[in-house]
């Protein structure tokens, strides 16, 4: 009977990796969901079964269900295993190939939200693939002012166009000349937007991908234009609070008002009481005017603070230590700049 049972524990406690699903965001494959009763320390995931290439990321959970979230996403139709120690083959994963659509994808439009001031700066085009180069990106996109129901043409054309270096991102400035006031672009043309009024924006969905693949279809943007922004977003009136999920404590920042939805992830950085950057992962909530933090670890103190690069800009431009416009109009009130702004908080 003794013999029985210490068989029948041992094969109780045996470690084991159980794959629970590939997570994705944006349609990337960005984590492996997986349950365990091993001490997760002894975890590394590596590429295949047999080379020596480990993953760099890190691996949160609690209570036997975790979450391994790579630096860099995984590839598709590469096979990944969990290996003990380095060595011991525990689990492996495949993450599949999505369909081929035939056609490239345009992923997001940035603000999200439908109404915006009316001196808005600046639009960001996100896809899923790389685009070709073209004459000027202008050329497949429009946008139509519908309560007047005449096309115009908002955008700053550029000889050398703002993407990033992926080509999945495209930055496209209003102009610049027409939103500052007394400027002569603005005197003689007005703003780029008028507020009370409608617009439609499309995007031609002959626009090509590398690969050469045009666009899976037109994309349209409908939004309304409010009234013009000329106030500095304030850190002081941010309302941070926190939110477990999964057992896991998440910072969220509430800016009261959209923000920059690339600056946003750019400039803000949370330390913790022995000045080290606490890493982690940023993204965007409530139409980019929410701020949502993933530790990539525990909080190891109470205390923390977030500190916040002074070129953080609203959706007009303005930053933390000036107004857009204020290179014309001087603000006789204007505060002595800061590089950063700081703001404490406890966890609690």
């Amino acid at each position: 009977m003794i013999f029985f049972c210490s068989i029948l524990l041992a094969g109780c406690h045996e470690e084991s990796v159980t794959i629970e699903q590939v997570d994705y965001e944006s349609e990337r494959p960005v984590g492996i969901t997986f349950s365990t009763n091993m001490d997760i320390e002894k975890l590394r995931v590596f590429v295949g079964e047999e080379s020596q290439t480990s993953v760099i990321g890190v691996i949160v959970g609690d209570k036997g269900k975790h979450h391994f979230a790579p630096v860099v996403p995984f590839t598709e139709g590469l096979t990944y295993t969990f290996r003990k120690n380095n060595t011991e083959v525990m689990a492996s994963f495949t993450i599949p190939k999505r369909e081929n659509t035939g056609g490239a994808e345009l992923i997001a439009i940035h603000p999200k939200v439908d109404t915006v001031p009316e001196n808005l700066l600046k639009m960001y085009f996100e896809f899923a693939q790389p685009m070709q180069e073209v004459q000027n990106a202008l050329d497949f996109i429009s946008v139509v002012n519908e309560t007047d129901g005449i096309e115009i043409k908002p955008f700053l054309r550029l000889e050398s166009e703002l993407w990033n270096k992926e080509r999945t991102v495209l930055t496209l400035w209003l102009d610049p000349g027409r939103i500052k006031t007394d400027l002569i672009p603005n005197k003689e043309k007005g703003l780029p937007l008028t507020a009370g009024k409608r617009y439609t924006m499309a995007i031609d969905s002959s626009w090509k991908s590398i690969q050469g693949t045009p666009l899976l279809k037109k994309y349209t943007k409908k939004f309304y234009v409010g009234p013009r922004d000329d106030t500095m977003p304030k850190t002081k009136e941010w309302q941070l609070c926190m939110q477990i999920e999964d057992s896991v404590k998440i910072l969220l920042m509430d800016f009261g008002e959209p923000m920059d939805a690339f600056l946003a992830k750019e400039t803000i950085r949370v330390y913790n009481t022995g000045d080290r950057q606490i890493q982690g992962k940023f993204n965007l909530l409530e139409n980019e005017s929410v701020l949502r933090f993933v530790p990539d670890e525990e909080w190891s103190t109470p205390k923390i603070e977030v500190r916040i690069e002074s070129r953080l800009e609203d959706l007009a431009g303005n930053n933390l230590n000036r107004l857009f416009d204020t290179e014309v109009k001087k603000d006789p009130n204007q505060r002595t700049p800061k590089a950063v702004f700081r703001i404490p908080f406890e966890v609690r």
